[in-house]
């Protein structure tokens, strides 16, 4: 059993609860009643209850199954930073948007309604909130608020369409422990990789012209990622290996295969970077928590999940 008590966002607590996100081989046990004033709990607590008052609006049947989702996945973010279990609401009966018949579908499609602008302050507002709580260096498990705080980003982007596959429940658990520099040197070595393989996606045939010209800013991204890595380790005072010149990636035999190359790429990137933000040097905190968010986020644009914790391993 854990005896040894450490804080989370400033929050007493004895251990991680609820949706399993705990070191390997420790039994959960109960939280104690966390302090009010830690801003992420705060911040969580809105958007929670935004969440549900944006059920109440107007909506296409897709959003209102992606806020059913969003609503879910709080109900295990609560507890994982030692918050109170939140206080069952009956789910508010969503006001559908009609969907037009074939023969209207032809001449006209309503766009979907809006992100509302409560629910969209309040993401903005727990995404900062969270992003705090992970940079502060009182927290014990930054790796927790950096995962939320990359969801909240992913969800901002995928409320207006709300077309993409939602992770199913799971199990998580922290990362397994590295040493700083093995940590960092993991990341790079992903976001080499990942910048390969998307050159290789890039020139699947038979992809859109909005779809090339977006892996093209990909590229950028992952790009930058590395550059900005490899800086951070050089400041870190350790000297990062060089990337291999190729991999091995088969090539996309059309767009679909194209697609599906992209997402399960930055997928797999996603629990290197989220370990290198657990275990490596804080001073990398800031960019790999704003590069999860940004990887989370798109992922589902290429058919890959969105992710409940984007970061923490799958067991």
């Amino acid at each position: 059993m854990l005896t040894r008590r450490v804080l989370l966002g400033g929050a007493a607590l004895a251990a991680l609860t609820g949706c399993g996100v705990l070191p390997s081989g420790v039994p959960p046990v109960s939280a104690p009643t966390p302090d009010p004033s830690v801003p992420g709990h705060e911040a969580l607590q809105e958007l929670r209850a935004q969440l549900v008052t944006a059920a109440s609006g107007p909506l296409t049947r897709a959003q209102a199954d992606l806020l059913g989702w969003a609503l879910d996945v709080t109900d295990d973010q609560f507890p994982a930073v030692s918050l109170s279990a939140p206080v069952a609401t009956a789910a508010p009966t969503p006001s559908l948007v009609p969907v037009p018949t074939p023969a209207a579908e032809a001449t006209s499609t309503p766009a979907p309604p809006p992100t509302p602008t409560g629910l969209a302050a309040a993401l903005e507002t727990a995404q900062e909130a969270f992003t705090a709580q992970a940079l502060d260096a009182s927290t014990a498990r930054p790796i927790v608020w950096a995962s939320m705080a990359a969801w909240t980003v992913a969800l901002a982007a995928q409320f207006p369409e709300a077309s993409g596959a939602r992770e199913p429940g799971r199990g998580v658990r922290l990362p397994a422990p590295q040493e700083p520099d093995a940590a960092a040197q993991a990341a790079l070595d992903a976001a080499a990789a990942t910048l390969y393989g998307l050159q290789v996606a890039a020139g699947a045939p038979g992809l859109a012209a909005d779809e090339t010209d977006a892996l093209r800013g990909r590229l950028e991204f992952w790009s930058g990622l590395r550059d900005d890595l490899a800086a951070g380790i050089t400041a870190a005072s350790a000297t990062p290996t060089p990337a291999p010149p190729w991999y091995a990636v088969d090539r996309p035999a059309d767009a679909a295969a194209g697609r599906a190359l992209a997402a399960r790429l930055q997928a797999a990137a996603l629990p290197v970077l989220g370990r290198a933000l657990a275990h490596g040097p804080a001073a990398l905190r800031p960019l790999l928590v704003t590069a999860l968010g940004d990887v989370a986020a798109d992922v589902p644009r290429w058919g890959g999940l969105l992710e409940r914790w984007p970061g923490l391993p799958s067991t």
